[in-house]
């Protein structure tokens, strides 16, 4: 799932996260561009199909946006968006509402990122391809830059 230069940083409960906005015991998600999962229950090591991995997600637009584009998750996870406006962040809405279905408090699911990342793009569709996330209504949109593995396989 991850490269050899590429490392997990968490799972943190959503809770734990934001209790600790203010002090260095829980590291904040980097500015650099990189790839997150959002999963149910915490892991180790490695985010399986029993964590329950609910959504992947990245930053296409403004990669060396990332810390904001997991603050804009949260915020929308949470219900904090506008339904009659179309933009914002579809994750988030797609978490907000699988918590509503299944009564489940967005402040314990967990999330993690990844460093070390070469291209974050790349990160984004291998963590979607290996985790299958329930609420990924599509995949990340293909690196234009490196070739898909299966890409390189076919010639």
């Amino acid at each position: 799932m991850l490269e050899s230069r590429e490392k997990w940083v968490g799972p943190f409960q959503i809770r734990k996260l934001l209790e600790h906005c203010l002090d260095d015991s829980i590291p904040k998600p980097p500015h650099a561009p990189s790839a997150y999962v959002v999963t149910r229950t915490a892991w180790q090591s490695n985010p399986t199909a029993e964590s329950v991995p609910l959504y992947v997600g990245g930053n296409t637009q403004n990669p060396n946006r990332f810390r904001m584009r997991v603050g804009a998750l949260l915020a929308d996870a949470f219900g904090f968006y506008n339904p009659k406006i179309p933009k914002g962040h579809a994750g988030g809405r797609s978490i907000h509402r699988w918590c509503f279905d299944n009564s489940e408090n967005p402040l314990d699911l967990h999330i993690a990122w990844v460093e070390g990342s070469a291209c974050h793009r790349c990160l984004e569709c291998r963590l979607c391809q290996a985790l299958k996330p329930r609420l990924n209504r599509s995949n990340p949109a293909k690196c234009k830059t490196h070739p898909s593995p299966s890409a390189s396989t076919e010639r």
